[in-house]
């Protein structure tokens, strides 16, 4: 290749970035993540496909390495109440001893007609121990990357790498009306966390 030198005698590059390109890395987690939940629900459908009697299995065996299709829906806001119990965390986090007050947030939930959804407390725990993880920078959901863009630079390994004959991504800001079957797929999606529907071709 033209060295004259060992590679062991090679100096330490010196034009390394200062500081990590924490979007870049945080759009790489995400893709990482995102394989692994087709992968696994690819898995569930198999499992659901071959149990008599399940709907699933009306539509016949699924087979992962016969033609399949895939929905990714794609959120740009967070639902109101996430952010409400959001809201609630932040007026009862003491910034000075990085604790939360749970009497206070109990009743605020309360107050705030949030308890009435049974998502909202587990919701709240998930919360509560990433803020203590990771500081109160967690408060701030915002992506730091563009969740479509990411998706699309990803569409060629889905369908070559991972054999999906259609791979379409719904933005739900701009979507028509949904069918009931992926209305509830797309219900779940949140940024960062899409909706995802795989099923045969």
């Amino acid at each position: 290749m033209g060295n004259t030198t060992s590679i062991l005698n090679a100096r330490w590059p010196t034009d390394l970035p200062a500081d990590a390109d924490h979007a870049l890395l945080s759009a790489g987690e995400y893709m990482m993540k995102l394989v692994k939940s087709v992968r696994d629900a690819e898995a569930s459908l198999q499992r659901r496909s071959k149990k008599k009697g399940s709907k699933e299995a009306q539509a016949g065996e699924f087979n992962p390495s016969e033609p399949k299709t895939l929905d990714i829906f794609v959120a740009s806001s967070f639902p109101q109440w996430q952010e409400d119990v959001i809201s609630v965390l932040k007026e009862c986090f003491d910034a000075a001893t990085s604790t939360f007050d749970d009497k206070a947030i109990q009743a605020a939930l309360g107050q705030r007609g949030l308890l009435k959804n049974k998502k909202a407390m587990p919701f709240a725990q998930v919360t509560k121990k990433r803020i203590s993880l990771l500081g109160p920078a967690a408060f701030d959901r915002a992506l730091t990357f563009a969740e479509i863009d990411v998706l699309s630079a990803l569409l060629p390994y889905m369908s070559n790498n991972m054999g999906y004959s259609r791979v379409n991504i719904v933005d739900l800001g701009n979507a028509d009306e949904l069918g009931s079957a992926l209305a509830t797929v797309a219900e779940s999606a949140v940024p960062g966390e899409p909706g995802i529907l795989v099923a045969k071709a």
